[in-house]
């Protein structure tokens, strides 16, 4: 099984995975199941209801790719979005409502994350990692969470610094159980006083949390602070550099770049090589160069074993990472296997590169 982003699904593609579908302007559930062989009608649906893709049969090999490659297992994702999904339920029916008890389940998953991403410290984080459900909301907390966390421990930040984190990421987005959801699924862009409802979502989200004492101040900060820029050009208070804590710096890089590779009402995901590129464009100016530089330590938008397309039109195997260059791994070439090339260092190969992955999966292992 392999997980393929919406914009590359084809007709012919075997589901291998079941894929619920949820039309807000009908309030109608539909369910494409396990085994059903995409058309183009099925596609075009899947597409106007925001789907960010589906899981594919593949017949490349007898083992979970996905879950061969990820550091965190399907079951512990499932649990961390249910998680969420029941906070977030309870808060939008009524505030006062949110049990002590979610609370801490929400807690606990967040030190199963952490305990599940220090036990594989040298693990890259994929988009295949981090997208999981059909539903943007509870997927979106999922991957800030795990992205945070390996922001977190690529800064060396103790255990206890990495639970609270991983909690907050997972419930950072609260506050926008108050928006009203014609806002939040508009298809166009914003206006200015929708825009204004908006950035009022981390203040709900902090205060809630600070009112009901159902967290520590430190989590109440990175809720109020995700949106902030290290310019100062970010919302609710247009804080700068290190007046930001350090938890809003760091979930305000997972959330945009998590952001940017998922399908959103208004536009189309960005490839990861393309949202990477923009964090790291945006160093000293909207992010903080530090947590950028962790962050890059810890993605990979050609993971080990995929395919990838050249500029120069070759195809090649990605073998090996390239540490604080994600964008330029070690491959080897299709049609020349036995030499490793490294993009990064290589001054012949300087001109040349990745122009996206191949839409077939690779079984190739850094050690083969």
């Amino acid at each position: 099984m392999v997980f393929v982003p919406i914009d590359q699904l084809k007709e012919g593609m075997m589901l291998d995975r079941d894929v619920y579908l949820y039309d807000c302007k009908t309030s109608k559930v539909a369910m494409l199941r396990s085994g059903q062989v995409l058309n183009s009608a099925y596609i075009q649906k899947l597409n106007e209801l925001h789907v960010l893709g589906a899981y594919i049969y593949t017949t490349k090999s007898d083992i979970d790719l996905e879950e061969r490659n990820s550091p965190v297992r399907r079951e512990l994702k499932e649990e961390a979005v249910s998680s969420v999904q029941q906070v977030f339920t309870m808060f939008h029916q009524a505030a006062n409502q949110v049990s002590v008890s979610c609370i801490r389940q929400t807690m606990e998953v967040s030190k199963k994350l952490v305990t599940a991403m220090k036990s594989n410290r040298e693990a890259k984080l994929s988009i295949a990692n981090l997208k999981l459900y059909d539903d943007y909301t509870y997927n979106h907390s999922f991957g800030v969470s795990i992205l945070s966390i390996a922001i977190g421990l690529a800064l060396g930040l103790r255990t206890s610094d990495l639970y609270d984190l991983g909690f907050c990421a997972l419930l950072h987005d609260i506050g926008k159980m108050d928006v009203p959801i014609e806002i939040i699924a508009k298809p166009a862009r914003l206006t200015r006083e929708e825009f204004q409802i908006v950035k009022q979502h981390p203040v709900k989200g902090a205060e809630f949390f600070h009112r009901h004492r159902l967290a520590s101040p430190r989590i109440c900060a990175g809720v109020l602070t995700h949106h902030e820029k290290f310019d100062g050009s970010g919302y609710p208070k247009g804080l700068k550099g290190e007046q930001i804590p350090l938890i809003g710096r760091i979930i305000s890089v997972a959330d945009v770049y998590d952001a940017l590779t998922s399908v959103r009402p208004y536009r189309k995901s960005s490839p990861p090589a393309e949202a990477i590129e923009y964090i790291m464009g945006g160093c000293d100016n909207l992010f903080d160069t530090n947590v950028v530089e962790a962050f890059l330590k810890k993605v990979s938008p050609y993971p080990v074993g995929s395919c990838v397309r050249l500029s120069n039109g070759e195809i090649a195997i990605v073998v090996e990472q390239n540490e604080n260059h994600p964008l330029r791994p070690y491959i080897r070439m299709i049609n020349s296997p036995d030499r490793v090339l490294d993009l990064y260092r290589e001054r012949e190969l300087q001109h040349i590169t990745v122009d996206g992955v191949c839409n077939i999966a690779a079984e190739e292992t850094p050690n083969s």
